[in-house]
């Protein structure tokens, strides 16, 4: 496993893109949450009973949770690149030549995932961390499990783009897909398949990105627009599914076609 995960990081350890995705996540976190806090701040100042998203213990984990999942796309679209140019110029060939299993190969890339989704959740608990200690003056575990839901929703987005990149393997329509699905596609499907398939208001919430998405809600407009979700045990086991599908699927995918 760790010699996998060597090979891994030769492979993106000069690529550009994964410094520029990884720095463009790391940026992004920290910028919107050092904006959300000073407009925080601000409205307290003015004496205004309203908490926009709250930066102090127990629920800035779960405020900097919800920032982060803004952000999935940059891993996400990050993890197609790696995949696609294996494709592309053809190293997937070569590992396989070189004595690489297929099985290896694909497992190698979830691996990568695993380890993307880590590094990702890492810099969620260091941001909430220093909000929390400078916000309270204290340390607080409470509510941290909304960390924990980072990591996941990090994998159920990063293992969506996979198995995107193994079946399409080019990375121009894979990221257009990825993109579109995410941001417009599964809510207009998830609204139509609720309102003219199943005449509910549930199934939305069972959508691949949605489940995870969910997962995390805001801390103000949880109650209105999520009133009717599942609960938490339940997307979680819904999320750790759909995690295990892609993997599934994506390990089938590379072991049964042509390289």
């Amino acid at each position: 496993m760790l010699h996998l995960l060597k090979i891994e990081w030769l492979k993106v350890k000069n690529y550009k893109a994964f410094w520029i995705f990884l720095g463009l996540y790391l940026v992004g976190l920290f910028s919107i949450n050092y904006i959300l806090h000073y407009f925080q701040d601000e409205i307290h100042k003015e004496g205004i009973p309203f908490e926009l998203l709250p930066y102090h213990y127990p629920k800035i984990y779960q405020t900097i949770a919800w920032v982060s999942s803004w952000l999935m796309y940059f891993p996400g679209m990050l993890m197609i690149l790696i995949i696609s140019n294996e494709y592309t110029f053809k190293t997937h060939r070569q590992n396989i030549i070189d004595g690489y299993e297929r099985r290896q190969f694909i497992i190698a890339k979830i691996l990568f995932g695993l380890v993307l989704a880590l590094l990702t959740t890492i810099f969620c608990l260091i941001i909430a961390i220093i909000y929390g200690v400078s916000s309270n003056g204290y340390f607080s575990a409470d509510g941290i499990h909304f960390i924990g839901y980072c990591f996941i929703q990090a994998c159920c987005y990063l293992f969506f783009a996979m198995i995107l990149a193994v079946l399409l393997r080019r990375s121009g329509l894979a990221l257009a897909i990825f993109f579109l699905y995410g941001i417009i596609f599964e809510q207009l499907l998830g609204l139509w398949i609720d309102n003219k398939l199943l005449d509910s208001h549930s199934f939305f919430y069972y959508m691949p990105l949605e489940a995870s998405d969910v997962l995390i809600p805001d801390t103000v407009f949880k109650n209105i627009l999520y009133k009717e979700s599942p609960s938490e045990i339940t997307l979680l086991i819904v999320c750790l599914l759909y995690i295990g599908l892609y993997c599934f699927f994506a390990i089938r995918k590379f072991e049964k076609d042509d390289l």
